[in-house]
């Protein structure tokens, strides 16, 4: 059974359209819109994407299926602050696509994070200390973005994300993404 998933897969994506690209993320710290100026950090990421074939004439919206991985961290300073976040974060989402040429998509999703939040060691005792502790979670994200061409195999994107789990909450961090496509379009 095993080596009939490991050929399928690949058989698959092959003659499907696809994509595997990278990511690069920032979340900018503006005090009263994003978590309290909080959180700020930076974000790199791979994803894979297969395009679903379309089942109806009635919905032809190309939909997409993505899995990646994402590492986010706090931006490189000495200041910590309370409720950072770095770690990784395993994420899969469905992605709709307004056309197929350059258009905006809407994408929704969700994962789990497995890395650290720099928290108080007894969460609502404001007087305990802070520290990095390992704090794993479900998180569920939606975007808007843009998608297009830069050559024939070659696509980019931008994306505006809002992230939220237990242990981690980013709102609105500006995405930017480069992706090599194969397939029929």
């Amino acid at each position: 059974m095993r080596t009939l998933l490991l050929l399928l897969v690949p058989t698959i994506a092959i003659a499907t359209e696809g994509s595997i690209g990278i990511w690069a993320g920032s979340a900018p710290a503006a005090p009263r819109l994003f978590n309290d100026g909080l959180w700020r950090g930076a974000s790199a990421a791979v994803e894979a994407t297969l395009k679903l074939p379309t089942t109806s004439v009635l919905f032809e919206v190309p939909l997409s299926i993505t899995l990646g991985a994402e590492y986010v961290r706090p931006t490189a300073t000495s200041t910590e602050l309370l409720d950072d976040y770095r770690g990784w974060i395993l994420r899969g989402s469905l992605v709709w696509y307004a056309s197929g040429g350059t258009a905006p998509y809407l994408r929704l999703g969700g994962g789990a994070s497995f890395g650290e939040r720099y928290a108080r060691t007894v969460e609502w005792d404001t007087a305990s200390p802070l520290q990095w502790q390992r704090r794993p979670s479900f998180a569920v994200f939606w975007g808007i973005g843009v998608r297009g061409m830069v050559a024939q195999h070659v696509e980019w994107a931008v994306e505006a994300e809002c992230l939220a789990g237990d242990q981690v909450g980013l709102l609105l961090p500006l995405r930017l993404g480069l992706f090599y496509r194969w397939g029929d379009r």
